[in-house]
């Protein structure tokens, strides 16, 4: 369960909002939010259509006809650790074209106002190793390479996810996007910060990671849980409102489609049934609601701001 509420913790520009999850403070870290064609995300769209349902409480869940994605991390501040849940997309990184290639946005600079220096950061952990989660893990080094953004932390990634993406198979893969895995990946463990961990791994006695498969090899999300209180970090087990109504629909880029659709239903009715606050990276920013059973799928309360 969860009573949690946002606040605006004030400074910068405009408001950067927490929640609590008992003891544990999160920070939602925001990078862009984006515009994709609905059929070139969902090819369910080449054969279906999906209603003009209510799957949200706030803010419209297309535009032009375009599906709009919110991309952003978290910062987790528990009684004794700073951890950062996946990296966005990067600044400067060389992608085939689209919202991530040579970006110059002001993710980095939220932290600051969260009271954390980019050194304050003891781990960061990828719930998967797609374009959009990996790329602030390093900066240009000043020498034509890249080292790690946060110098005092352990960067984690499930065992499986690291292996898949670094063979055949992930190279295939990356000829969509170009080799991420290349400039944001490997420097991490050219520099030893890189541990491979289960996909059951405990992070703190607040914060334990769930095996996910189906996304990617490898994925994983991640459970808050601290004085009675629980929040999932869906991480990409679900991108869009539609796949609340319909959770059979993988994306284009999941890499086992059936077992991804598995996941996120069970993730939904975990919620659902549990009450448990349900944590997406994609969703309208500042993402953070609770689940519930409808006639079809599930529909999705947002946190008042």
């Amino acid at each position: 369960m969860s009573n949690a509420r946002w606040t605006d913790t004030g400074g910068g520009e405009g408001p950067l909002w927490s929640f609590r999850v008992g003891e544990v403070e999160v920070f939602p870290i925001r990078e862009v939010d984006y515009f994709v064609e609905p059929a070139e995300f969902f090819p369910q769209m080449e054969t279906e259509s999906w209603t003009d349902g209510a799957f949200y409480t706030r803010e419209p869940f297309t535009h032009d006809g375009r599906i709009l994605l919110n991309q952003e991390a978290h910062l987790l501040r528990t009684p004794d650790r700073l951890i950062l849940v996946d990296a966005g997309g990067g600044n400067g990184k060389p992608r085939n074209g689209g919202v991530f290639d040579r970006a110059d946005r002001p993710f980095l600079e939220q932290f600051a106002r969260a009271g954390v220096s980019l050194g304050d950061i003891d781990t960061v952990v990828f719930t998967h190793l797609h374009v959009d989660h990996v790329g602030f893990a390093t900066g240009a080094d000043g020498r034509g390479g890249w080292e790690p953004t946060f110098p005092n932390a352990r960067y984690l990634v499930v065992r499986e996810e690291f292996d898949w993406w670094t063979g055949p198979e992930g190279a295939r893969a990356m000829r969509r996007t170009g080799d991420y895995i290349a400039d944001s990946i490997l420097p991490l463990r050219d520099a030893g910060v890189l541990d491979l961990i289960e996909a059951d791994h405990v992070l703190s006695p607040q914060v334990h990671l769930v095996p996910a498969f189906g996304h990617t090899p490898g994925n994983v999300y991640l459970v808050v849980e601290s004085v009675g209180q629980r929040a999932l970090f869906a991480g990409d087990m679900l991108h869009h409102g539609v796949q609340l109504e319909r959770p059979e629909w993988s994306i284009r880029y999941c890499v086992v489609p059936g077992d991804s659709a598995d996941q996120r239903r069970r993730l939904l009715e975990r919620a659902a049934d549990s009450g448990d606050l349900l944590v997406p990276a994609h969703f309208p920013f500042p993402a953070a609601g609770h689940v519930h059973r409808a006639e079809r799928g599930f529909t999705y309360t947002f946190l008042d701001v």
